[in-house]
């Protein structure tokens, strides 16, 4: 491959330090939602581009920003009392036949209702993206048969996975199963698994969304979460030690310091979402691609 060097350097595995540390995001994470959502609108211009242009056109959006709603949550089901804002920025060359905002606006609310189970009318969603400047659009226009970088970039990569990586990213994908969702319908998609290896002892730590309309009372919270880390357990060697949601208090009954954390209101497509604070179609300005 023509300017293109590539470096492999071998050194100690981290399975054979004392310490090891590692952590997934669930899809319904903030984090990932932004992920997901930036690199959608990149593919999406991407094929717009090329039907458009014949070739790809500069842009750069590589940037999102997830601003939590509100909520009142209640075992049982509560209220949405705030819609969750979701801003995607950056820049891009415009479209002949498109308007830039319209493309980000629908291609973030289909990855949203695709992706994670939810309605999609709980997200305002603005489009930030704006056009480049001149002479990087130029760079992309001149009819060179190769590409041009836009930026000073470069790539880092390791492999294989260490087996704490390994079991940190099978409790993810566990979470995310139809089979566990279906077992476990109060079980949210906003997820956050953390795995710390210390000598030979290992430690997880599961920080998982129940959804307070499948729950209807404290003393059913902790049964399903108990039943939910029982589960887990039983697909990790029996040298490992799992905890769910550790800001629990059985002893006086309290789920968590922050419940409303804990037991969040999560709706899922497709089924009625009692207690409302208002349907989908009462939101201001709501419109959907």
């Amino acid at each position: 491959m023509n300017g293109i060097e590539m470096v492999v350097t071998a050194r100690e595995p981290f399975q054979a330090r004392e310490v090891e540390m590692c952590e997934h995001k669930g899809i319904g994470h903030p984090d990932s939602l932004c992920d997901g959502v930036a690199e959608a609108v990149s593919l999406e211009l991407n094929r717009a581009y090329l039907q458009a242009y014949g070739r790809i056109q500069h842009y750069n959006v590589d940037k999102a920003l997830l601003i939590g709603g509100e909520s009142r949550p209640r075992f049982g089901g509560g209220q949405v009392l705030t819609r969750m804002r979701l801003i995607v920025c950056g820049r891009a060359s415009l479209l002949p036949d498109f308007e830039l905002a319209d493309l980000v606006k629908g291609t973030a609310y289909r990855y949203i209702s695709e992706i994670v189970r939810c309605d999609p009318a709980l997200f305002e969603i603005e489009s930030a993206v704006r056009t480049g400047s001149p002479n990087l659009q130029q760079a992309f226009g001149r009819g060179i048969s190769h590409a041009l970088a836009n930026d000073t970039s470069f790539g880092i990569g390791f492999a294989p996975y260490s087996p704490l990586e390994n079991q940190v990213l099978q409790l993810g994908m566990q979470l995310r199963s139809a089979e566990f969702q279906a077992r476990f319908p109060a079980a949210g998609d906003d997820y956050k698994v953390m795995g710390v290896r210390i000598g030979d002892r290992v430690t997880f730590t599961v920080a998982l969304a129940l959804m307070d309309r499948e729950i209807h009372r404290v003393a059913e919270y902790f049964a399903v979460k108990h039943a939910i880390t029982k589960h887990l357990c039983a697909t990790l060697p029996s040298s490992c030690d799992l905890a769910v949601n550790t800001l629990d208090d059985s002893s006086t009954n309290q789920c968590g310091r922050d419940l409303p954390d804990r037991v969040r209101l999560e709706c899922r497509t497709g089924r009625r979402w009692p207690g409302w604070a208002r349907q989908p179609h009462e939101w201001p300005d709501h419109t959907l691609p």
